[in-house]
């Protein structure tokens, strides 16, 4: 052992001794409309990387792809009299579901994709059937799960063009050929809007937006009997349901712009003016924390807290303890967080 040493290890640097790095790739990929069968059934994007990676609330290779498929996480179809849940969007219960794939269908619709965006298929992710690892005792992911940013380039034909990132939201949009359709909507940080999952992309400007909600073209309320149309993936009509408030989801997507643009959102406005009165209770903070808490979005509002509190303690200090009842009518047990500090000058 100690000539194996001797020869292969006497000229190397130990580890220990190296600069540590590490480099960022961005892998190009689709986001494909599907189904996950939780419980419910949540309509989700299905994100198909080139490295054939597939992000469906977990990430997996395409053999596990293919078990999630036959193990009924991911399905083609909706049964007729449940209930598609949006997130951000909406729950609607449906009837007369047509749906186009089939598992082996939907499996090589993603495989072929995969192979458009990596045509010789190299360097493929293979999981052997494990996608977690163990990090000292933890079990941890090999791949997190991705969050996907649409883009555009600034200039298609300049041989080096800038990629514009953005972000997307669901909405519906009742398209020129009379159908509506579950669309896509992309925000960019110069106000340019992509509407896409349609047959063919729209483009708008953000001033747009108000007469396009306003004459229901862009819409966030289905009436009962419309017929949604899900392009790849199938259609149904609504028996029931309703959606976010199209006022919110507007506030939203206002947000999002001003985030984009470097601007705080309302979310962020709200978190802060929860600390300032927190360090400094006053009257006058306490009625700016309503301000801000209001003028979140009703939907995101559960955001403006951590992942346990969530809004109880800023609703707590703005609207006092008829918060503490609601939250021991629904969880039958002691309000947990009550130890907001009131005014110091009230």
């Amino acid at each position: 052992m100690k000539l194996f040493d001797k020869i292969f290890k006497s000229n190397k640097t130990e580890p220990a001794d190296l600069t540590t790095i590490t480099r960022t790739e961005v892998l190009e990929g689709f986001s494909i409309p599907g189904v996950i069968h939780n419980m419910q059934y949540h309509f989700t994007d299905l994100q198909v990387y080139s490295d054939g990676l597939i992000s469906c609330w977990e990430m997996v290779d395409l053999s596990m792809f293919k078990d999630k498929l036959n193990k009924g996480w991911v399905v083609t179809s909706i049964p007729d009299g449940e209930a598609i849940s949006i997130f951000s969007l909406g729950h609607w219960k449906i009837e007369q579901g047509e749906w186009k794939h089939t598992k082996e269908t939907l499996y090589d619709y993603v495989y072929s994709l995969v192979k458009k965006l990596n045509p010789t298929l190299e360097n493929l992710h293979n999981y052997n059937g494990n996608n977690s690892k163990m990090v000292g005792k933890a079990n941890v992911a090999k791949h997190f799960i991705p969050t996907p940013i649409p883009y555009h380039f600034d200039d298609p034909n300049s041989f080096f063009p800038n990629r514009i990132n953005g972000e997307k939201f669901h909405f519906f949009y009742r398209n020129d050929d009379n159908k509506t359709y579950l669309a896509e909507l992309s925000i960019y940080k110069s106000g340019n809007i992509e509407i896409t999952n349609l047959p063919k992309k729209k483009i708008y400007k953000f001033e747009d937006l108000d007469n396009l909600t306003k004459n229901g073209t862009l819409t966030t309320d289905l009436k009962i009997g419309e017929t949604v149309t899900i392009l790849n993936l199938g259609s149904f009509n609504v028996v029931s349901g309703s959606g976010v408030d199209i006022k919110f989801k507007m506030s939203e997507l206002i947000d999002k712009f001003n985030e984009l643009n470097g601007r705080e959102n309302s979310i962020a406005k709200c978190a802060r003016i929860f600390e300032e009165y927190k360090q400094n209770p006053t009257k006058k903070l306490r009625d700016e924390l309503k301000d801000a808490y209001e003028a979140v979005p009703e939907h995101q509002r559960i955001f403006v807290g951590t992942m346990d509190t969530k809004d109880y303690e800023v609703r707590q200090v703005i609207y006092g303890d008829i918060v503490k009842k609601e939250w021991e009518d629904d969880y039958g047990y002691e309000y947990p967080y009550d130890d907001m500090p009131k005014p110091i000058d009230e």
